[in-house]
């Protein structure tokens, strides 16, 4: 691929990153229950970010990023879950519940896809 479109995709993808990262804190932060429609967004951002950024040298240090957001995000949640009443965190432990859960939708599809293709590099390999 020439030079300039590999800029070009990498720019997309930089892109995609931010504004999936964004969409995850706001819809969090507003407390706006995600439609399914917001949520496939989320997915399909985190495959474009994935897709477009993701080189084969930094695929371990991807996919050791994306076990320590995806398992983060969910002992936060089990956290907040717990501390909410002691605590009287209320309305802000469901913000950053979703904040976390949103998170998790932008993140694992690009985990997923990238070990998929290196499950499959290391078999060819062999």
């Amino acid at each position: 691929m020439p030079s300039k479109d590999k800029d070009m995709m990498k720019t997309v993808g930089d892109w995609a990153f931010i504004l999936g990262v964004l969409l995850a804190l706001v819809l969090g932060v507003f407390n706006l229950q995600p439609a399914s429609l917001m949520l496939a967004i989320l997915a399909i951002m985190g495959l474009l970010v994935a897709l477009l950024n993701i080189t084969e040298k930094e695929v371990a240090g991807y996919l050791i990023a994306n076990i320590a957001v995806l398992v983060g995000a969910n002992a936060f949640s089990g956290m907040l879950i717990t501390l909410a009443t002691p605590l009287n965190l209320g309305s802000m432990a469901t913000i950053l519940q979703s904040i976390a859960s949103n998170l998790v939708f932008f993140v694992a599809p690009g985990a997923v896809l990238i070990a998929l293709k290196e499950i499959y590099a290391l078999a060819q390999a062999n």
